[in-house]
């Protein structure tokens, strides 16, 4: 400790309790239409199989939609399926250490090509080993990203991933909230930092922050834009 610091100590200080900086109540709004090229290049790239994925939401669901080829497979290539549509369907049910869980609630594949009998469409129903493979095959491109957790069928969102992208809000921002809807997702948070960083580094085309005054009804304006 240099002297001058020594001289400015105050012992008193000891016995007084610690500054809790003061926290705030922040709406951050991702818009899911406008990923497209950002999807495009950090999942389909990575994913020979992966033809498309389409990320959007509807009434409290995120849905991801695409096609996805299925040559690798011999059973798909003794019927002639090239490759095939896949609809996920998942319901967030709460944010642990900012990593967001989501119960699939629907899940469904089909054939791209019309035929009088959709022998994916019934596969999948009897073999869910093979549809699942889809899915983990499209996750996989990203694992820091997103995952199947150790439940069966729940994915995790890991959010840190985003804020640890800019370092002066990284560790310092409380998820609580994780709502989505109108191709778009809410996320409302508690911070004891300014969150303009992380508009500035992504973008106000992909990230909006809204500030919440603490009387507000924070259910409401979470979906309320």
């Amino acid at each position: 400790m240099l002297l001058t610091d020594l001289l400015r100590f105050n012992p008193l200080n000891l016995f007084l309790p610690q500054k809790v900086a003061l926290k705030s109540n922040y709406r951050v709004t991702i818009l899911l239409k406008n990923l497209r090229s950002v999807i495009h290049k950090e999942i389909i790239e990575h994913d020979p199989d992966l033809e498309t994925l389409e990320i959007t939401s509807v009434k409290g669901e995120i849905h991801l939609t695409g096609v996805y080829l299925m040559d690798w497979l011999w059973i798909a290539r003794i019927f002639g399926v090239k490759a095939v549509h896949y609809r996920v369907r998942l319901k967030p049910v709460g944010v642990r250490e900012n990593k967001a869980h989501f119960r699939i609630i629907g899940y469904r594949v089909w054939d791209t090509k019309e035929r009088r009998f959709d022998f994916v469409r019934w596969f999948g129903r009897v073999d869910p080993f093979h549809k699942k493979k889809v899915l983990e095959s499209i996750l996989k491109a990203s694992p820091n990203l997103i995952s199947l957790t150790g439940l069966q069928w729940e994915v995790l969102l890991n959010l840190n991933y985003f804020l640890d992208l800019v370092p002066s809000i990284a560790g310092k921002i409380e998820i609580q909230f994780f709502v989505a809807d109108n191709e778009e997702v809410y996320v409302f948070v508690r911070s004891g930092t300014i969150l303009k960083p992380l508009v500035d580094f992504f973008g106000p085309e992909y990230v909006l922050i809204d500030f919440l005054e603490e009387q507000q009804d924070i259910q409401r304006l979470l979906l309320d834009k």
